[in-house]
């Protein structure tokens, strides 16, 4: 895409009496939406109209910043009577809120960062513990408590001790999430040693204390983090990286009455070498038992505190046993210098286990894919440029089978998939069209000797003027949950006139500023299974309409 640089926004700055010269700055961001049905079997939850406002204040001095968020959602649902009957209460969970998100005072002098309130942190590769946010999966979780911060010249530490703080308004679903209470205290110490090849080796350790959910049977949920890394990034006169980490876990719970506790381990290390054209990648992991959550079968993406390397293609699949896995990828680079091309090649070869499973004992992944890049060079009256991804992806059983499927055991498929996507982008002096297609095929095993072949995909075309201009028409396609198939294509849904594995959207945004834009979408998208660094949740699917203002100051 052809663009002009951007320009920077005027900043509003005063005198504060003790602190000096002081910058203010906010950030508004006002979200007007209707959903019409999202097929799920809530009737409760559909049709109607939200207003989302949000607000991002910060204070900048030389040495101290205070950020401020708040939020707050007003559904149309609280100006009706109760939707629900007596004894579904539960399904009206659309509801209004108001809150301050996020609120963060920070002390910066020299090597020392001092931290009241809100603050995200990663200890080592985000394997001991990870506090971040994941737009993909509308997760976006802080540590609200006391953090300190040291950064010298060859030791850097840190301490962290707080209570979770998940972002409460979740875009997608539109419900609350409910603040769990969890305790955490983390630290984690690194020390460099200098010299033309410098080392880095680090200790870091955490607890986190789960708060009791009275549904669950399980009390007094603990998980104990302790580990270690290794980090040369310079070897080889710069051409070679290499980093290793090592944590334990442990599990402590009551249930029953009695005292119990489970053990686990996470084991990661990559080696990259980089030439002048050839980039070669190789990871290794062995997670067993391992997942900083109040269980290792955790459904609630906001309540998931780590995010171990998966090994796998960041893309639409559903990946299962992240915290019990086994095996390696390799990922070679190679560009065709110095011209445009280029060309990947990856291959995730692991075991995975599930139910207690061993994961050389579990399922057998393969998963190859490859892709094949240009990029623009400028200069010319056209510029263009394009990507072209291909996989296979193979699951195949390594234990015999089961009771209820006598006809699956050792080699036997599991899942399949068949993946590509391609993306082209043309443009001339301001204007651009960026062309996309992606498809993936599936087979996923049922049990009782049954599969299931569903596919997934969309295509969109987006037309762009410059800076401020962006129209998309897209269409997405899905069968992948038959019941949110079948309701579509019900008489009362007749509008669906292309059908029920269909979803035709339109998109347009204009940008009046860098970081000021208006955004509005119509539109379909389905439902189903999104996944981010190990991490999936269950969406449903959405129809209606958005429109959106983001405005700095």
């Amino acid at each position: 895409m052809v663009s002009p640089a951007p320009a920077h926004a005027d900043d509003l700055s005063f005198e504060l009496p003790f602190i000096g010269t002081t910058t203010f700055s906010m950030t508004s961001t006002t979200t007007l939406r209707y959903r019409g049905n999202n097929y799920d079997f809530n009737r409760y939850d559909d049709d109607f109209g939200s207003l989302y406002q949000r607000f991002d204040l910060a204070l900048q001095s030389d040495e101290l910043r205070l950020e401020v968020r708040l939020d707050a959602f007003l559904p149309t649902t609280i100006f009706e009577d109760t939707r629900c009957p007596p004894g579904d209460e539960v399904l009206c969970y659309v509801t209004w809120d108001v809150r301050p998100e996020r609120i963060a005072l920070r002390w910066e002098h020299d090597e020392w960062l001092v931290e009241a309130g809100d603050s995200q942190l990663v200890l080592g590769r985000g394997i001991a513990l990870a506090f971040r946010k994941v737009d993909l999966l509308a997760v976006d979780n802080a540590l609200r408590g006391g953090h300190v911060r040291y950064d010298g010249t060859n030791v850097d530490a840190r301490l962290h001790v707080g209570l979770a703080n998940p972002q409460n308004q979740d875009p997608i679903t539109l419900g609350i999430v409910a603040e769990p209470e969890d305790l955490i205290i983390a630290g984690e110490v690194e020390l460099t040693i200098p010299g033309d090849v410098p080392l880095t080796i680090g200790l870091h350790g955490d607890r986190v204390w789960f708060m009791d959910d009275p549904l669950v049977a399980f009390e007094h949920r603990t998980v104990d983090v302790a580990g270690w890394s290794f980090e040369a990034p310079a070897l080889l006169d710069g051409r070679l990286a290499v980093y290793g980490e090592a944590n334990g876990l442990r599990r402590t719970y009551t249930f029953d009455g009695r005292d119990e506790q489970e053990f686990g381990r996470a084991v990661y290390a990559s080696a990259q070498v980089q030439g002048d054209e050839l980039t070669v990648l190789v990871e290794w992991a062995d997670y067993e038992n391992y997942l900083v959550a109040p269980s290792t079968t955790e459904a609630q993406a906001s309540r998931i505190y780590s995010a171990a390397p998966t090994l796998e293609y960041e893309g639409p699949q559903l990946l299962r046993g992240v915290g019990n896995r086994r095996g390696g990828a390799v990922r070679i680079d190679y560009a065709f210098l110095p011209g445009p091309w280029s060309f990947s090649v990856n291959e995730a070869l692991y075991g995975f286990g599930e139910h207690g499973r061993d994961p050389w004992d579990g399922t057998l992944v393969s998963h190859t894919w490859g892709s094949l890049a240009r990029r623009q060079e400028f200069g010319d009256e056209y510029v263009w440029s394009t990507n072209v991804v291909l996989g296979y992806r193979h699951e195949q059983f390594l234990h015999d089978a089961d009771a209820s499927s006598a006809q699956i055991g050792v080699g036997s498929l599991d899942r399949r998939m068949v993946h590509g996507q391609v993306e082209v982008t043309v443009g001339s002096g301001e204007h651009s069209f960026d062309v996309s297609v992606d498809h993936r095929v599936e087979t996923w095993f049922l049990g009782f000797d049954d599969y299931r072949d569903f596919q997934v995909g969309g295509a969109s075309i987006t037309y762009s003027w410059g800076v401020p201009l962006a129209l998309t028409v897209a269409l997405r396609w899905s069968d992948f949950r038959l019941d949110e198939l079948m309701r579509r294509e019900q008489p009362e849904y007749s509008y669906n006139v292309l059908g029920g594995a269909w979803y035709p959207s339109l998109e347009a945004r204009w940008s009046f500023d860098p970081g000021t834009f208006l955004k509005a979408f119509v539109g379909q998208t389905p439902g189903g299974q999104i996944c981010s660094g190990g991490v999936c949740r269950t969406v449903p699917a959405f129809e209606g309409f958005m429109l959106q203002f983001v405005g700095r100051l």
